[in-house]
This record gives C-alpha cells, structure tokens and sequence, in this order.
C-alpha cells in the first residue's frame, strides 16, 4: 500500500507537519493520517524544542534528510 503520508514528507524533506495539518493539505481524515505515520518506521515525532514548544509532547512529524 502506498503512503501517502510519507510521499508528501519526503517530497518536502525538513518540513515539522501537525496531523492537523497534513490531514488538511492531503484531504484525509486526522485519524487516518495518524496511523498511517505510526505504521512507516521512517517517519518520525519531533521534539518540542524542534519547533519552539515547552509542552511535554507533540503530535508534529518529520523524516529525516
């Protein structure tokens, strides 16, 4: 099957994306982004501090370069 998830990220390498706003700009549900980026290993959760928030955790995604 393929990703479209990680098709856009890669396409867009060093992007930090939500799942609020990867679920806008693909046009899928917030639900189903989220376990598409939990079932690809290359897609990764960023830190707080990679995008300026003290929060504890959030749902902010990426792929490495």
């Amino acid at each position: 099957m393929i990703n479209p998830v990680f098709n856009y990220l890669s396409e867009n390498k060093g992007m930090k994306l939500s799942v609020k706003s990867l679920s806008k700009r693909l046009n899928m549900k917030r639900r189903n982004v989220f376990y598409l980026i939990k079932r690809d290993s290359n897609i990764r959760q960023v830190t707080p501090m990679e995008v300026g928030s003290l929060a504890f955790c959030v749902s902010v995604f990426t792929i490495d370069e």
